[in-house]
């Protein structure tokens, strides 16, 4: 299973709080996605 499968079921909250599939941003177009661990 590639990273890009196992990241693909999981949910995330976008800037309204509102859960989003993460593989549906990567639907139809190349995504960059980042993951910060802390801003500080």
């Amino acid at each position: 299973m590639s990273l890009t499968e196992a990241l693909a079921p999981l949910t995330v909250l976008d800037p309204d709080g509102q859960e989003v599939v993460l593989g549906s941003l990567w639907a139809d177009r190349p995504v960059v996605l980042v993951f910060i661990r802390h801003f500080g």
